[in-house]
């Protein structure tokens, strides 16, 4: 990811997901949790329908978007995946309306920016609110090392 950013200036981050279908909502529940502020940083829950952000996405002129998800990776529950466009064909998300593969086409030419998806391979998706306990803790960390990544990132911004 840090590679990912690296040489860049403006960088969004995206919650993707529905907060009633349990593990799913760990995308809104990522982006709730982190605390670094910048005119350069964009973080946004967009809820179960991200295209519909894009023109919000265009007008901040990111440069590298990041796309926070629950995907279906046929992995143990709370594996963690960095994710292009590129090998993205395999993995499914059956809660949004648009496959994350044309979101990412969509998004790149809607704004010009590259996009990553990191993906949490889910536990439970059923109807529900909250996390389940295990997929809580992987979202703990990835709030934890995402706050010192950006953190980061920023505060290199203003050495320039």
């Amino acid at each position: 990811m840090k590679k990912f950013i690296s040489g860049t200036r403006r960088i969004a981050v995206l919650g993707i997901g529905n907060e009633l279908r349990t593990d799913d909502g760990i995308g809104p529940f990522i982006i709730e949790g982190l605390n670094v502020e910048s005119p350069d940083l964009l973080i946004e829950n967009v809820g179960s329908v991200p295209e519909a952000f894009a023109r919000p996405l265009a007008k901040f002129k990111a440069e590298r978007i990041i796309m926070i998800d629950a995907a279906d990776m046929k992995q143990p529950p709370g594996h963690i995946e960095l994710v292009t466009k590129d090998r993205i064909g395999g993995i499914a998300i059956s809660t949004h309306s648009m496959p994350l593969s044309f979101l990412m086409m969509y998004l790149e030419q809607e704004t010009g920016a590259q996009t990553i998806l990191l993906g949490i391979q889910p536990q439970d998706i059923q109807f529900g609110e909250g996390l389940t306990p295990e997929i809580g803790k992987v979202a703990q960390k990835i709030i934890s090392t995402l706050n010192i990544l950006l953190s980061d990132h920023v505060r290199g911004l203003k050495d320039v």
